[in-house]
């Protein structure tokens, strides 16, 4: 039985950026306010780096609003915030799961809580619920190290006369980044009922007409197919649409994705990991073909493509790639590229044809 697993690598453009920060510094700081980049070392080498949640919340966002996701309502408690939990109504519950701790009333000899299990959710099913998201992505991480600068700047405007500028320092960085992600196929619009798995009682009670019961599993509860196809189409065409990140302001840059590889696999890792390196003098980047031939090797006979199509989808914006000419002959003439790769344009249309692939591949593949 295949597990099937929507993956890709995507290589994403920072032009004079701050998209991440790490917040006020200390080392080497020539003023009071200072603010760093996000950024990993390796011995002597510094890349900056996006966080996965700041990933996350620029997809979800694009999704929102081109998409028309409703974002899932968030309760806010003393120590702690959670959504609804509800991974029917709101899409975004379900691609990106949650965790949902809800109170419960207390007694045995202690002074019960005010607020009971009915007050917590508003409709009943105290307990914690916990949904695994189905999309799994990894840091952005520079493909080319040491790109950090700082830039000194101060504030000037409208003081009054005679006053002191108020100086200020930040860092920002020109340089690709790279990432990977995964969608759960089996797993998107398939929910699990009881205490520590997807769905409340109330929940579920609430949307039992929309729902499509397992024949073997009574716990077991599914969205209609057309429906979690949907979904996936959205997440991968809001991909496509990608949009965000710190400083934008002063330092705007479009984090849309230069070059992408996405396809689906049988299995649920991420093989196409760092598929992206610096070319020889450290000032661009190439795709590492040997790599990847290396994990198509490997994946050949895991890799899921649609009839009389290809598993694998490969877009990129012209001379982004220091090795451009190789990647296309390889491409078109290397058979075990050509045999698993289609070269599909621009990122975007790459995503597109992505996108259409994906009814073929679930129908094919997922389970129910």
């Amino acid at each position: 039985m295949a597990y099937p697993v929507l993956t890709g690598a995507v290589l994403i453009e920072a032009n004079g950026a701050a998209l991440n920060n790490a917040g006020q510094v200390a080392e080497g700081i020539r003023v009071e306010n200072a603010i760093a980049v996000k950024a990993i070392r390796i011995g002597r080498l510094r890349y900056p780096y996006i966080s996965g949640q700041a990933w996350r919340r620029w997809w979800r966002e694009v999704l929102y609003a081109d998409f028309n996701w409703v974002p899932s309502e968030i309760t806010r408690e003393a120590k702690s915030a959670y959504t609804r939990g509800d991974p029917i109504t709101y899409e975004e519950d379900d691609l990106f799961g949650y965790m949902a701790a809800r109170k419960r009333a207390r007694g045995r000899g202690r002074a019960r809580e005010t607020e009971t299990a009915e007050s917590a959710d508003g409709e009943g099913g105290a307990g914690t619920y916990r949904r695994i998201s189905p999309l799994k992505n990894s840091l952005l991480i520079s493909v080319l190290p040491n790109t950090i600068e700082r830039d000194f700047g101060h504030f000037s405007r409208n003081l009054p006369p005679g006053s002191d500028i108020i100086p200020f320092e930040s860092e920002h960085y020109t340089t690709y980044m790279q990432g990977t992600f995964t969608i759960s196929l089996e797993d998107v619009g398939c929910f699990q009922v009881g205490e520590m798995y997807d769905l409340s009682e109330d929940v579920l009670t609430a949307n039992r007409s929309r729902l499509e019961a397992d024949s073997r599993n009574d716990r077991l509860f599914r969205l209609p197919k057309t429906d979690r196809i949907i979904r996936v189409q959205q997440v991968i065409r809001a991909l496509a649409r990608l949009r965000g990140g710190a400083h934008l302001t002063r330092n705007l840059s479009d984090v849309s994705p230069v070059v992408v590889l996405a396809g689906f696999v049988d299995g649920g890792n991420a093989p196409f990991q760092r598929l992206f390196e610096p070319d020889a003098d450290f000032e661009r980047v190439r795709l590492n073909l040997s790599r990847l031939r290396s994990v198509l090797a490997d994946y050949h006979d895991r890799l899921l493509a649609p009839a009389n199509g290809h598993a694998l989808f490969f877009g990129y914006r012209p001379t982004v790639l220091a090795n451009e000419q190789e990647v296309l002959q390889a491409l078109t003439s290397d058979p075990l590229l050509k045999t698993h790769i289609a070269p599909s344009g621009s990122p975007g249309q790459a995503l597109a044809k992505l996108a259409e692939a994906v009814p073929a591949i679930m129908n094919g593949h997922v389970t129910a």
